[in-house]
């Protein structure tokens, strides 16, 4: 009997199929694939995306090349690099960048979590001065159009603050700031982070929880994701640092807390905690857990080691991770009796987060094995209908019997549909 590959084999084996996976998914112009969200999904356009995706890739690439020394993970730095500098637009925008709502631009976290990306990976880029000029041109753009004069707007002219974008744009600010000298940008981060304190719950049941929304800039709206929750606590950590205000340090380890006391046995979180102890159960991320578990990781504390092993068990044969489970319960909220679509097609912009997550987590120096990978081949449904989920490195396809629910040829930026049961917007 062979012995069972320890857990740091197990990430290596993780990572390098992912990597493998990415590859298959890219198309002229970057990477693209459909989107699973509880927000929208989007199945039916498939073009790259210059959305969060790219802070993952970027960052994940970036650390594969410093630990391992090999240039190929350099090369594909340097592509999908390329594939943000191409596709900024004229105003300092980027192409297709709001992920679930793709084609559209201007997308809140999107692109600020892109230049992100951009920044932490510059030292290692091929073209970092251009790198840093597409950042700049980019975060001048956010603060020309969502600046209020106080803080940050989710869309302009609408007036609103979303605590965990405020935290990913101050993360892309606080990183121009350190790789460059210039302090102009600091006012903006620290606006941006002293919100994401404001709508943070001093007492009560959800201490240390932030409110998901302020409409009007004013109270919050009594929603608590865990998974938003988690992604701001990089961000507060470098805060904290940078900015040297411990309140911030402060904050990030309240969000631990809330992340601590919602967490399943299973290593799973609920989608939202409701201000009056109600909670949103489905569907669970799968691999966005990777974000949640990154937060631990920026606090120096230990990760759940049954939240990262439900996240290794997630990786499908193509390499790609599932997106979550639950998703036939996200109207209902009854616990799933199978898996739905939408829970087993991976996507690169929940997956990326798990490349930066396991890079991380590499020792450094280290070798890595050969990628391991073939095709994927699962029952799932389709609303009420049993039905077929495959992959290869050429095409995803649903098929309900005989029928071709859905069909995407990975070299194409738009999917045919033969089925109005697949949410194609």
């Amino acid at each position: 009997m062979m012995d069972e590959p320890s857990l740091q084999d197990r990430i290596a084996q993780a990572v390098v199929d992912l990597g493998a996976w990415l590859e298959t998914m890219r198309q002229p112009g970057g990477y693209g694939g459909p989107v699973a969200h509880w927000w929208q999904n989007r199945f039916q356009y498939t073009g790259p995306g210059l959305d969060w995706r790219y802070e993952g890739i970027l960052i994940g690439y970036a650390t594969l090349h410093e630990k391992t020394g090999d240039a190929a993970w350099r090369g594909r730095l340097d592509v999908a690099a390329d594939d943000v500098i191409a596709g900024q637009r004229p105003d300092g925008s980027y192409r297709a960048s709001r992920f679930e709502m793709n084609p559209d631009t201007l997308g809140t976290p999107h692109e600020a979590a892109a230049t992100h990306g951009l920044l932490a990976a510059q030292p290692h880029l091929s073209n970092g001065e251009k790198a840093v000029e597409v950042a700049r041109r980019n975060l001048d753009n956010l603060v020309e159009k969502l600046w209020d004069g106080r803080g940050f707007n989710d869309r302009p002219g609408v007036s609103g603050r979303v605590p965990n974008k405020l935290a990913t744009l101050a993360h892309a600010l606080m990183c121009y700031v350190r790789l460059t000298g210039d302090g102009g940008y600091l006012p903006y981060a620290k606006a941006a982070l002293d919100d994401v304190l404001r709508y943070q719950m001093a007492q009560g049941p959800n201490v240390g929880a932030v409110h998901q929304y302020a409409p009007g800039g004013a109270a919050g709206d009594g929603r608590f994701f865990p998974y938003y929750n988690a992604r701001c606590v990089p961000a507060l950590v470098l805060g904290a640092d940078l900015l040297g205000d411990e309140r911030y340090l402060e904050a990030a380890r309240g969000i631990k807390s809330f992340l601590d006391g919602t967490m399943h046995h299973d290593g799973s979180w609920p989608q939202i905690v409701y201000v009056n102890g109600r909670r949103a159960a489905w569907p669970r991320w799968l691999a966005g857990t990777a974000d949640i578990l990154l937060a631990y990781g920026s606090l120096g504390e230990a990760m759940p080691d049954v939240a990262l092993r439900r996240l290794l068990d997630s990786q499908l044969p193509s390499g790609g991770f599932r997106t979550a489970t639950g998703f036939q319960a996200q109207i209902r909220q009854a616990a799933p009796s199978a898996a739905d679509y939408r829970d087993v097609v991976p996507v690169v912009g929940w997956n990326d987060k798990a490349l930066r997550l396991l890079a991380t987590m590499l020792p450094s120096p280290t070798t890595l094995p050969a990628p391991e990978t073939a095709a994927t081949e699962l029952p799932v449904t389709v609303g009420a209908a049993p039905a077929l989920f495959r992959e290869s490195p050429e095409a995803m396809e649903l098929r309900i019997g005989h029928e071709a629910a859905y069909a995407w040829d990975k070299h194409a930026p738009w999917a045919t549909t033969a089925n109005g049961q697949v949410n194609v917007r």
